[in-house]
């Protein structure tokens, strides 16, 4: 008899055991299943916000490439440069882009940093070159 309540509470002990460990496996599975939406939408909401400088940045071109067509040479120099560094700034967006795309959930933290402050660069650069040409056009009547 002893045996048999032995039996029965080691077989107890044995599916507590089971249980805990599935209910643990279950709550790491769910957590990595929330890791992986919010990566997802980290990277969704930060695509989104460097899409819409890009469309800022094109809008901003065609602007320059109709300001040429009345400029004078000096002033189609200067656009020039502009429309270059507005390139340049549509690059590096491309290239912030492809790391959140390539990123992982086990790289993620490092690209999101990187891609924060490589955006933060970015974002002020665009302010001061708005303000740049701004003030290259005001008042000329171009």
């Amino acid at each position: 008899m002893k045996t048999k309540i032995a039996l029965a509470i080691g077989c107890m002990a044995f599916g507590l055991a089971a249980t805990s460990c599935s209910e643990k496996e279950k709550s790491e599975e769910k957590e990595l299943i929330e890791v992986k939406v919010n990566v997802a939408e980290e990277k969704a909401e930060m695509k989104a916000d460097l899409r819409e400088l890009e469309a800022e940045i094109d809008m901003k071109i065609a602007e320059l490439e109709a300001k040429r067509e009345k400029a004078n040479a000096e002033m189609k120099a200067e656009i020039d440069k502009m429309e270059a560094d507005l390139k340049d700034e549509k690059s590096d967006i491309e290239k912030v882009l492809a790391d959140i795309e390539n990123a992982s959930e086990n790289t993620w933290i490092d690209v999101k940093t990187s891609v924060n402050k490589t955006t933060r660069d970015i974002e002020a650069e665009w302010k001061n070159f708005k303000a740049e040409v701004d003030e290259t056009f005001d008042g000329d009547g171009k």
